[in-house]
């Protein structure tokens, strides 16, 4: 199954910072790009079959590390 979800930061480099974290992340079919601007990113992947997927959670971790939030 494929999950989708997309951050706002404060700062187009706090988004930047972000996007290239994000890129090295161990994730199925992972896809990160910006999403409406420079400030937001939006990634995509495919949850882990047979085990606990932390993606999410180390996502939403990293983007409050960079003062950002889940774009609503």
């Amino acid at each position: 199954m494929e999950n989708s979800v997309e951050y706002v930061f404060p700062s187009e480099s706090q988004a930047y910072r972000f996007l290239n974290t994000v890129k090295h992340f161990d994730a199925e079919e992972l896809k990160v790009k910006y999403g409406r601007s420079d400030r937001f990113v939006a990634v995509r992947y495919r949850y882990a079959l047979g085990e606990f997927d932390a993606t999410l959670s180390r996502l939403d971790d990293l983007a409050r590390e960079l003062e950002g939030e889940e774009a609503a």
